[in-house]
Formats: structure tokens, sequence, C-alpha cells
């Protein structure tokens, strides 16, 4: 029989150098696809610890600084439960530091609801020093952690004094992956510290910390978000 690989037979050759051509155009585009939904992927709910699992205490609607239910005319500063969806709503997500060492969601939520006249803990979010994440105020009702901009603004915080001490890496990776996955979730295109934002104190605030709020403004950037506040934007029904 005839070899048809034979140095003699340069039709078969080419016939095989156009197929190999072929084939390898192929696999580089199903690579170039993977890579895309690879990209394009929702990003992972990270693990969160719902408001019975920690035994928080149910929404207090006759608090003295949120009493009752928001009424643009009668009752502005309510508890406001977000109509219709929150991707038209929400446009920023806010780091604080609770400024407290060695406390828990229950002592936040106790310091909030018992000292500060609060209808909830002020965040949606709580964040401990091994990284877990805490349900904090529902995410559909508007919070209490930023004087002035609450509406639509996703209040985070990490518990510490990172004036005085590093956020640990687990924080900073469940605050990462938290960020990240609401920003996709409720197309939230900004992310700010609390000390961005004016008229906070008559001096102002040092929140989310010195050894924090640098970081904050790196991971805007690795996660594709821009920086502060120019993404806040009052309903105009709330007006």
């Amino acid at each position: 029989m005839a070899n048809i690989f034979s140095r003699r037979n340069p039709t078969t050759w080419f016939i095989v150098l156009i197929a190999a051509v072929i084939i390898s155009w192929f696999l580089s585009r199903i690579v170039m696809l993977d890579q895309v939904t690879l990209r394009n992927a929702p990003p992972p709910m990270p693990p969160i610890l719902t408001r019975t699992e920690w035994d928080a205490k149910p929404i207090n609607l006759e608090a003295s600084e949120e009493f009752g239910v928001f009424d643009p005319q009668s009752n502005p500063a309510g508890v406001l439960y977000y109509p219709g969806k929150l991707r038209s709503v929400l446009n920023t997500i806010v780091v604080h530091h609770s400024a407290y060492p060695h406390t828990g969601p229950n002592e936040i939520q106790d310091l909030h609801m018992d000292r500060r006249g609060y209808a909830d803990v002020a965040y949606h979010f709580m964040i401990d020093d091994e990284g877990i994440i805490f349900e904090g105020r529902e995410i559909n009702i508007r919070g209490a952690h930023v004087q002035g901009f609450n509406t639509g603004s996703v209040g985070i915080v990490l518990l510490g004094n990172f004036n005085d001490e590093q956020p640990s890496e687990s924080q900073l990776t469940s605050l990462s992956e938290l960020v990240d996955y609401l920003g996709y979730i409720y197309s939230i295109g900004y992310l700010a510290g609390h000390r961005d934002y004016p008229d906070q104190s008559p001096d102002g605030t040092e929140c989310p910390g010195d050894k924090l709020y640098p970081l904050v403004r790196s991971m805007s950037r690795n996660l594709g978000l821009k920086y502060g506040i120019d993404g806040y934007d009052m309903p105009e029904w709330v007006k």
C-alpha cells in the first residue's frame, strides 16, 4: 500500500496543514468564548448570616429618630420601604467602620436602637474580623448610616476601629465579594467611604478610619466601580 504521507505526496501534506490550521482556529475561538463567559458570569453571592441566625431584634416603627412609616410630606424621616425594583433606587455602596473594637452585630444593633433611637441597625450588612457577613437592615429599607444621603445608599460596616488597626484580610475579602455581588445584582455603579460625604457632623467624620479608607478607593478600581459620591441621586418621589 502506498504511503499517503510520503514526502512525494505534497497534496496530502497540504490538506493536513490546512486541517491543522482550521482546528487550531476553532480551538482558539472556543477558549475565547469560555473567557468571555467567565467575565460575564454573575459573581457568586458570598455566605451571609441572616438576621434570624444572629438573633436580630425586629424593626421598631416607634423609634424616636425613625418614627412610623415614611411619607414624603407628613413623615419624611419615617422608615422607608423602597417601592418597585431596587435597581432603580440603589446607586452607591458606602463603607464604614464601627469604631468599636470587639463588638458583634447584636451590640451594634443595641447601640443604634437603644441609644440612638433608630428603628433598626443602621447598616445593611456588617462584617466581623473573621470575615463573617451579617445581614443588617433589610436591603429594601432605607438605611440610617449617611446623614442626608441615606436614600439609595447601601451601608456596609466593618466591625473594628480602623484608625487604630488594620482590617483583617478576611474582612477585606468578604467586603470585596459582597460589593462585587451587590453591584452586579442591583446595578450599583459607585463605591464610597463615609467620610466622602459632606455635613456628617459638625467636624466631619473619620469613618471608615485612616487604615481602611484608602483601601476602599483601590477596591473600587479592582471591581470596576466608580469612586465617590457623584452617583448619588435622590429619587424625585422622596423629595
